[in-house]
């Protein structure tokens, strides 16, 4: 029995029954009627697939909605991508503007981009270069930001290392690992970008109800409870209150209502 999978390209304005294909391409204005499967599924003008999405690679250069689940290998974002449902993938790449509105679940995640998931994130390797906001917990072994993000539920990872660039959340962080470092000079314009438009709830700092952790060292952090083995608090904290089991430093620029041995 013969493979009768095919590729398909639309470059002008098309649409496409839903199906299985070698691979598909949108350089123009192209619509995927019902659930789509493809080894390759590429977008480099404005794409969307009405249904469920299986692919190995997707590629969106232009303005790509799905609005059901997704299930690829390699996603990778540079103009806008829209899923309206839930993405599992290998790979998520993205330097423009991605929305899911489900959850993410991938072993590797980088955004430079603006990035947004309506639900949780989940994965092995999460770096934060751009603005990323989750509407759920973020859980993976190790997260890296450098960038903006806004998580409304728990961060979760074993080694947690942020790079302050602006106004960062979550609900609450714990991990093995977790370091805070403030404001450099490389992140000036990202930094006068986010004063101008949060005002006064600028600035490159952390916002956080509870850190949980082995080792913790922060900078620049505001939260109400600390607790760990070994903790430092640098300069530019506010803590309501550190519970520690070994070791506790405090910056003299550092402010720390309670402090408990446990």
């Amino acid at each position: 029995m013969t493979d009768e999978r095919r590729a398909v390209s639309i470059s002008g304005s098309g649409r496409l029954s839903g199906g299985t294909y070698a691979g598909v391409t949108i350089s123009g204005s192209g619509r995927i009627e019902g659930d789509l499967t493809a080894d390759v599924f590429r977008i480099s003008g404005s794409g969307k697939v009405e249904g469920d999405l299986e692919a190995k690679e997707v590629r969106v250069s232009g303005s790509g909605k799905v609005t059901g689940e997704t299930n690829a290998g390699q996603i990778t974002v540079s103009g806008s991508g829209t899923f309206g449902g839930n993405v599992d993938a290998e790979e998520i790449r993205s330097s423009g503007a991605c929305r899911v509105e489900g959850y993410l679940h991938a072993k590797e995640i980088k955004s430079s981009g603006s990035f947004r998931v309506s639900e949780s994130v989940t994965g092995d390797y999460v770096k934060v270069t751009g603005t990323l906001r989750v509407g759920g917990d973020v859980e993976s072994e190790i997260f890296k930001s450098t960038g903006l993000f806004d998580i409304a539920g728990l961060l979760s990872a074993d080694k947690v290392e942020v790079q302050l660039a602006g106004l960062c959340r979550a609900r609450e962080i714990g991990g093995e690992r977790i370091e805070v470092r403030g404001f450099t000079h490389r992140f000036q314009l990202l930094e006068d970008l986010t004063k101008a438009l949060l005002g006064k709830r600028g600035g490159a700092r952390l916002e956080t109800s509870q850190i949980e952790g082995d080792e913790i060292t922060l900078e620049n952090t505001q939260a109400d409870i600390v607790r760990g083995k070994h903790v430092e608090i640098g300069p530019g904290c506010r803590i309501g209150a550190v519970e520690y089991e070994d070791t506790l430093k405090v910056h003299k620029d550092a402010r720390v209502e309670t402090k408990t041995k446990l």
